[in-house]
């Protein structure tokens, strides 16, 4: 892998770029591995790694989160949630729980998942508990869930969701006034499930060069190179850089379960607001399982800063690549993966938790010292 990244990296280097060039990359897998293998600091100083909104845990609505806190706390019943979960911070009293993870130190039984057949099995253990299932993720979280589904749930067994599209943001960004950004990388494993082709729109209706990358140095060399040199000799086309996993149409049997258990429909982003066509709900034939309709929920509930990032927090514009996360003023300061602030700081996925883990303190911090494996400087 090291031999054909570093192959990659140089033809980027020979590249006759002459401008200066953004490059967003949607998903949270790839700026982790942007990070640590500090490959802004090995590209051309005119070329610039944005990190974009890949993380479905950034982007989860406060609304849903504060909603499982308040049925954990107030209702009889087992809360699972996928871990990351757990720690994302709402806008609530000092004197009340606010994540999930106060909330089970507060006394509700809350359980942290990895899978939905774990939550299949809580359930099923404890016949006689009523079993919330919080589902926040995108398409690749959302597939092994609809599966679940179609092969039965216990009947004790509710699910919360709060499921994501991906590619519905990048549009929403592309139809901005100011995107931000020169060219695309899109995510691996969400064209897996979804197929390469839900990315066409990028080149079709914004003329803008688009790859889709895996999770390795090496593949996501390979899609960089891909856009800057459509740039450069005027050309544009979808790349499939990844295509020892993505297909055209996908993973049929994932979106046969998505479209049988799921429909889509307008959901709102965390800091973003609502983006049309961008979220799962349960579709009425499963409706016995959709926890929403069983219990009730005071949405008047009046919060300061409801449903906003928290005060001076700046996740909202890290997802939307307008700013870097070291440009945030609460970075490293008040807000660190310790004791996160934003949403951003808590998951592996977040831009914010991403950069502090891989050391960056600076944004000059982000393109300075970065190693290939295998390669010295």
């Amino acid at each position: 892998m090291a031999s054909s990244a570093r192959v990659w990296l140089d033809r980027i280097r020979d590249l006759p770029l002459d401008r200066p060039v953004r490059v967003l990359n949607v998903c949270g897998g790839h700026e982790r591995t942007i990070a640590t293998a500090g490959l802004r600091s090995l590209l051309p100083p005119n070329v610039q790694l944005i990190p974009g909104p890949g993380c479905p845990v950034c982007v989860c609505p406060e609304e849903d989160v504060f909603r499982a806190i308040d049925l954990a706390l107030s209702e009889p019943v087992i809360m699972v949630a996928f871990g990351d979960m757990l720690r994302v911070p709402v806008n609530a009293p000092k004197a009340q729980p606010r994540s999930l993870e106060q909330a089970k130190t507060a006394g509700a039984d809350i359980r942290p998942v990895a899978s939905p057949t774990e939550a299949v099995a809580i359930a099923r253990e404890n016949p006689l508990k009523t079993v919330i299932f919080f589902v926040a993720g995108f398409e690749t979280t959302l597939a092994p869930v609809a599966a679940q589904i179609a092969q039965g749930l216990p009947p004790n067994l509710y699910l919360l969701i709060s499921g994501r599209l991906t590619w519905p943001a990048v549009a929403m960004l592309l139809k901005s006034e100011q995107p931000g950004f020169d060219a695309l990388i899109a995510p691996g494993h969400v064209a897996t499930i979804m197929g390469y082709q839900e990315w066409e729109f990028v080149v079709r209706e914004h003329d803008m060069p688009a790859a889709v990358a895996g999770f390795t140095a090496d593949t996501l060399l390979s899609a960089t190179y891909s856009t800057l040199r459509q740039l450069i000799e005027g050309r544009r086309f979808l790349d499939n850089c990844y295509a020892s996993s993505v297909k055209l149409g996908g993973n049929t049997v994932a979106r046969r379960c998505l479209t049988q258990t799921m429909e889509v429909i307008d959901a709102d982003w965390r800091g973003i607001g609502i983006i049309p066509q961008s979220g799962f709900r349960l579709r009425p034939e499963y409706a016995s399982h959709d926890a929403s309709l069983k219990f009730a929920f005071d949405d008047t509930i009046d919060r300061p800063r409801r449903g906003e990032m928290p005060p001076g927090c700046d996740c909202a514009r890290v997802i939307l690549g307008k700013v870097l996360p070291t440009e945030c003023r609460l970075y490293g300061a008040a807000c660190t993966p310790d004791s996160p602030i934003g949403p951003c700081m808590v998951s592996d996925e977040g831009a914010c938790h991403v950069w502090w883990t891989a050391g960056y303190r600076t944004g000059k911090n982000a393109y300075a010292g970065g190693k290939l494996p295998g390669r010295s400087r």
